[in-house]
């Protein structure tokens, strides 16, 4: 096969030539191989612009040139048109081919840039990793690949990435490591975050001039929610350069996460009137003023924001919130309608047009803009605004089966879309079609702990304490510490049945997972009246009642003073939990029962149940 000499510029040239020939071509290929930084502003110190591009050129001039097969330069005409021609999978495709044939760093290069342009993410990885191979002290490649590896989730490569980028004179993005590291959710989350602080903590001392670091540190500090410590390091940069803006943001999100307002307002304000345009730093400031209630300041740095950036949805959305949080309903729906013409946050703001249609009584709009939102954090919240809203104009057979319609337009979304219509049909009181819906849902996913749950709670209401029990029972089976089935099989226990040792164990091990939850202390409660021990079943009773002072846990707390003989204390509390809950069929039983016939032999009932 033909052999020749080529470089990148020369495949550029020849493309151009190749291109004046196809009248129909734009000749704008120049803005696809040097504009890519500007598609992505996160990694716009990765990608090379035209300055950087032609001093590069310069140097590698003197470098010795690469033999290109006549296949390989076949392919980068057909990639350096196909970006002409907007085919980049084409191009990319090609380019990245021949990066791993040819193993020329110019090729690896582009491909890069190319894969950066189109937010081709693992080909952008995979050609980085080739290009740091083939120039492992290239500053540009070292950036790009640090970056690549953080997006893929690659922190520990990433962080050894940027320490070889900064011992060679470069400035690495510690702080756009650790501010990725903000995604990690859960234990493992945490376990790399405090990893990462180790590793910040042994460079601090190496590199005590390179404030990112310590940045990269608050950040990470912040998400772990160590806010004091995020605070001092924060203040130490600050102390070195209080105009730092970024440790100015690292500062104000501790200070308002500390529920420490006024200070927060304080730094913010003078910062912004430092920085007047810097719109990360305004944004801050507004939300801190939005948290500490005072929407009206905020809604003028938004406002700000909004002249200068008209187009950016983030501040569109914190206007409407903000308007509508202040009652200005007429506002905040301009500003919602604004968000549908951007073109982004459409969930949102199709979820709160449909709150707001449903306030003014027009539900065929609320209707149009609740069925719009897609899937998305706000699906399911406009599933139920939905059937909320229809099954209160009387349309519970609509609302059924706009759910079912919706769960098989959703897959994703099917277990919850169950469990929304198997509680409109629980609370119609067609339990028997309630139980068949999970039964059918179980189908499945048998293992759904929702969902068995919720069939649990069916049965409980069909007086089926068996089907019950058994219901609960698998779930800790697979869940042995889910605190939400060991408390409702112990409460049903001790009220159902008198197994009342049995429902105590059970109520133990819940309160042991969750000590602050009501409902549990209620259950503890109660079962400590069934068993006979008056003073622990009232403490604990007043606890649930503080917390959350619900209709059932007056009724417990109630009959716990009556049999004590406090019945005056016990038709007070009744009188003022009626007052709340006119409608609680628990409580008018509760007061029938104890204030009919037979009273007094309840607290020889209740002492023989021991």
């Amino acid at each position: 096969m033909t052999r020749m000499t080529i470089r990148a510029e020369t495949v550029k040239k020849g493309a151009e030539a190749l291109i004046k020939n196809c009248k129909s071509l734009p000749v704008a290929f120049a803005f696809f191989l040097f504009g890519c930084a500007s598609q992505n502003v996160q990694q716009e110190a990765a990608v090379l612009d035209v300055g950087t591009a032609v001093e590069n050129q310069q140097v590698q001039e003197k470098e010795p040139v690469t033999p290109f097969e006549a296949e390989t330069l076949y392919d980068l005409l057909v990639a350096e048109v196909g970006g002409q021609r907007q085919r980049y999978d084409l191009a990319l495709g090609n380019y990245l081919k021949q990066a791993h044939k040819t193993r020329d760093a110019g090729v690896a290069q582009r491909a890069y840039q190319i894969a950066v342009f189109v937010g081709a993410r693992q080909a952008a990885l995979d050609a980085s990793l080739l290009w740091i191979e083939l120039q492992p002290e290239n500053l540009d490649a070292l950036h790009g690949s640090a970056l690549e590896l953080v997006y893929a989730g690659q922190f520990d490569k990433a962080f050894e990435q940027m320490k070889t980028q900064l011992s060679l004179g470069g400035s690495p993005g510690f702080d756009v490591l650790a501010s990725a590291a903000g995604s990690l959710s859960g234990e493992n989350g945490q376990e790399v975050r405090s990893h990462l602080i180790r590793q910040f903590d042994a460079l601090i001392p190496v590199y005590p001039d390179f404030r990112v670091i310590p940045l990269g540190k608050a950040i990470l500090l912040q998400q772990a929610g160590e806010y004091e410590s995020a605070l001092s390091v924060a203040d130490q940069l600050l102390k070195k350069d209080r105009d730092f803006v970024p440790a100015m943001m690292v500062k104000g999100r501790a200070l308002n996460k500390l529920k420490r307002d006024a200070e927060a307002e304080v730094m913010l304000s003078e910062a912004v009137q430092r920085h007047p345009g810097k719109n990360r730093l305004r944004l801050l400031y507004g939300r801190v003023l939005v948290h500490a209630g005072k929407l009206d300041l905020a809604r003028k740095q938004f406002e700000v924001l909004l002249e200068r950036a008209p187009e950016e949805s983030d501040i569109v959305l914190s206007l409407a919130l903000i308007t509508l949080e202040n009652g200005m309903e007429q506002e905040a729906e301009e500003y919602f309608q604004q968000l549908l013409a951007i073109g982004e946050r459409n969930n949102t703001a199709h979820y709160y047009l449909g709150r707001l249609g449903e306030k003014q009584k027009k539900y065929s709009e609320a209707k149009e803009h609740y069925l719009a939102v897609g899937p998305g954090k706000e699906f399911m919240a406009a599933q139920v605004a939905m059937t909320q809203m229809l099954v209160e104009q009387g349309k519970l057979d609509e609302a059924l089966t706009h759910v079912g319609e919706a769960r098989n337009r959703n897959p994703a979304r099917m277990e919850s879309l169950f469990l929304l219509e198997g509680e409109l049909l629980v609370n119609d009181r067609q339990l028997n079609k309630a139980l068949m819906l999970f039964e059918r849902a179980l189908k499945t996913n048998p293992e759904s702990v929702s969902l068995l749950y919720s069939r649990a709670m069916v049965y409980e209401k069909l007086n089926d304490l068996v089907g019950l029990e058994k219901d609960l029972r698998f779930i800790l089976e697979f869940d042995p510490e889910n605190a939400a089935a060991l408390n409702a099989l112990g409460y049903t226990l001790a009220d159902r049945t008198d197994r009342y040792k049995e429902a105590e164990a059970l109520i133990l091990q819940a309160y042991g997972l969750n000590s602050e939850d009501p409902a549990i202390l209620d259950s503890m409660g109660w079962v400590q009246f069934r068993l006979g021990n008056f003073e622990q079943a009232e403490k604990y009773l007043r606890m649930a009642y503080t917390q959350f002072p619900d209709a059932e846990i007056a009724a417990h707390l109630g009959e716990v003073l009556w049999v004590k003989g406090e019945r005056e204390a016990a038709r007070s509390l009744w009188a003022e939990a009626l007052q709340k809950s006119p409608d609680s069929q628990i409580l008018q039983d509760t007061m029938d029962r104890l204030t009919g016939a037979g009273l007094e032999d309840q607290s020889e009932t209740v002492s023989t149940a021991q």
